[in-house]
């Protein structure tokens, strides 16, 4: 998404809108408002596939609804812009530091006396695979040597990506492997995209080291098929740019292991204790789906 690209903010009735106008028109506005209209209340936020065709060929856009939060929450969002404004927001800044993430196509909130309703926002496709579909694809099963090659540069890839975005103030609020992207370039060279950025946050540089170990947390969690513990520390070698480890390496990866051991037991019920290389081997039967889960760490 270009940073150049600027936004039209519309009033409908009790929605506010920011749109881009050049993909923006009423047709799409009756559509979203029907898929809306429709949903059951659900404190997950949920998405939708809208079919669409430009110049005969398939464009698809993802509409994801956000309904109103209660307690404290509640509270909050009358003095705070909705979820998908601040997705909104979180993306365009991403996109200014030269980051990947959907081109956010509109955004709206509902509200009544500032109380807030529901809100939504409508994303462009993005090419490529989610981290688990792109491995499964590819690694799941016996691996050549120019696939062990590729998963080796993706992994290395990933972290020098993951380690920019860091050094670039940002704290993914989802950092799970279903929330990356992978589309790989013609010359072989892989494009990363963030998905799901409402909980994004950019923070100080100062401040942002003790919040990047909650991503680092959220992406070692899952067992994924043909990753290795080897290809855990392959990654992790690329995000800390150091070729050996020094004692601050050493005990990352202690604590690392630590915290990952206990969302395995806390999220998965997994027995912990053991063989930490056993414990994070994907196995299809018990893996289950990879999906977000607002980890605390």
């Amino acid at each position: 998404m270009s940073k150049d690209w600027q936004y039209r903010e519309l009033i409908e009735g009790e929605w506010k809108l920011r749109v881009l106008p050049d993909v923006w028109s009423a047709e799409l506005w009756q559509e979203i408002l029907s898929v809306i209209g429709r949903q059951a209340h659900d404190r997950h936020p949920q998405t939708v596939r809208l079919e669409r065709r430009v110049k005969d060929k398939s464009a698809p856009l993802f509409l994801k609804v956000f309904h109103p939060p209660s307690g404290i929450d509640a509270a909050k969002d009358f003095c705070r812009s909705s979820k998908a404004f601040r997705f909104l927001r979180q993306s365009v800044a991403l996109a200014a530091a030269g980051f990947l993430a959907p081109t956010t196509i509109a955004a709206g909130e509902e509200r009544t006396r500032r109380r807030l309703k529901r809100a939504f926002v409508l994303t462009a496709a993005v090419p490529g695979e989610p981290v688990p579909e792109f491995l499964r694809n590819r690694y799941s099963d016996g691996l050549s040597r120019l696939a062990l090659a590729e998963k080796r540069l993706a992994l290395a890839s990933l972290g020098r990506e993951i380690r920019s975005l860091h050094d670039a103030g940002f704290v993914h609020g989802d950092l799970v492997p279903t929330n990356i992207v992978i589309a790989t370039e013609p010359g072989g060279e892989f494009r990363f995209y963030l998905m799901d950025n409402d909980r994004t946050r950019r923070y100080p540089v100062w401040l942002a080291p003790s919040l990047w170990k909650r991503n680092l947390v959220q992406l070692n969690r899952f067992p994924l098929p043909g990753i290795t513990l080897q290809d855990r520390m392959r990654f992790f070698r690329a995000y800390s740019g150091r070729p050996d480890w020094s004692g601050a390496g050493r005990r990352l990866l202690t604590w690392l292991e630590r915290k990952t051991r206990q969302r395995r037991r806390e999220c998965d019920a997994v027995d912990a204790p053991g063989s930490f290389r056993r414990l994070m081997s994907f196995n299809r039967e018990t893996a289950g789906n990879v999906r977000g889960e607002r980890d605390r760490v």
